[in-house]
């Protein structure tokens, strides 16, 4: 159904492949032997500079929780010595191992702690400001910044550059394949069930257009209401947009408060028939691979949810406190499948 999102990861191998990194070796079969990297390699980062790592980095430093979890499924976590170990890094095995680069307040960057690691490599998400990673070049450090993220295209984008930069470049081509397998059967299972009207809610925000939130909504076979009526990137929203909208379901991170107690919400076609639905609030938040384990369950509950078109509103759930209500039923079992088979 996507096969523009492939090609722009092909396109993208294709063109950083001159910059020289990686180099198929025959027609073998296993992924990791048909491909392997080499060094030294450079590529250009989102800061603008030319990124060069001259030989196969052996004490790597993860500076938030999108790059972490990039490199645990690599399985290159052996070789990471500094990271945010923090609550939203807790899921990935070892964390509490590793030091920790974040200050008290687990989001800016503990810049002395860095240095004193004497890392190879750092790799910084793009939220890391371009000042700490101009601080931290200035410390000799060598830091690649990655670019924003807003698609599914740029998660397997950004493995991609994770494997060349440290030497993983078979794990990264075997997770890629993986991903793109997990995507294209979500996208092959939606033409069985109408698309509802479906709203990400966030702290007081909806995710609408150029995120990859709104991405995984419209893969998942839903439409959102945010992107649909003009909201870019993160919106604030208010009652009577939410009224307005009226959306079908709601999605909500299972790390944070759900959605308010108001009339408003309580309004929505979601609210009154049990169709808010709590996804896995790390996974959703980082762009890395584990985001299309939030895409299938996030599928499974739109196959799941009922429409205003085929409800009669007699029907309608009518309990006194919906507010909260969370529709994991048939997300729950599909994630604990999931995370079962999940390969490490």
């Amino acid at each position: 159904m996507r096969p523009q999102i492939r090609s722009v990861v092909i396109a993208t191998l294709l063109v950083v492949s001159f910059v020289g990194a990686v180099a198929p070796v025959g027609a073998q079969s296993g992924t990791d032997d048909a491909v392997e990297c080499s060094f030294p390699v450079s590529m250009p980062d989102a800061t603008g500079a030319n990124v060069t790592v001259e030989e196969r980095p052996e004490r790597i430093v993860v500076l938030q929780p999108s790059a972490a979890q990039t490199v645990w499924e690599l399985d290159a976590e052996n070789r990471v010595v500094g990271a945010p170990v923090v609550s939203y890094t807790e899921y990935l095995d070892g964390i509490e191992e590793k030091e920790n680069v974040l200050n008290a307040d687990e989001f800016s960057v503990n810049q002395e702690a860095v240095v004193a690691i004497e890392a190879d490599l750092v790799l910084a998400p793009n939220i890391v400001p371009d000042e700490t990673i101009t601080s931290l070049r200035e410390a000799d450090q060598t830091v690649f910044k990655f670019g924003f993220g807003n698609s599914l295209a740029f998660v397997a984008d950004k493995t991609e550059q994770t494997g060349r930069l440290i030497g993983s470049c078979g794990e990264a081509a075997e997770t890629n394949d993986q991903y793109w397998d997990r995507i294209e059967a979500v996208e092959s299972g939606t033409d069985g069930y109408e698309a509802p009207r479906v709203l990400y809610y966030t702290d007081g925000f909806g995710a609408g257009s150029g995120t990859f939130i709104d991405e995984i909504i419209t893969t998942a076979g839903g439409t959102n209401v945010a992107a649909e009526n003009g909201v870019e990137g993160y919106g604030e929203l208010n009652a009577e947009a939410l009224v307005e909208w009226d959306p079908e379901v709601i999605l909500v991170s299972d790390t944070g408060p759900g959605i308010p107690e108001t009339d408003a919400f309580n309004s929505t076609f979601a609210v009154r028939n049990d169709q808010v639905v709590a996804v896995n609030g790390n996974y959703i938040s980082q762009p890395a691979p584990r985001i299309a384990i939030v895409l299938e369950d996030v599928a499974a509950a739109l196959e799941a949810a009922e429409t205003a078109e085929d409800t009669d509103p007699s029907e309608e759930t009518t309990d006194d406190a919906p507010g909260f209500g969370v529709v994991v039923a048939a997300t729950a079992l599909v994630s604990i499948a999931l995370l079962a088979r999940r390969r490490r």
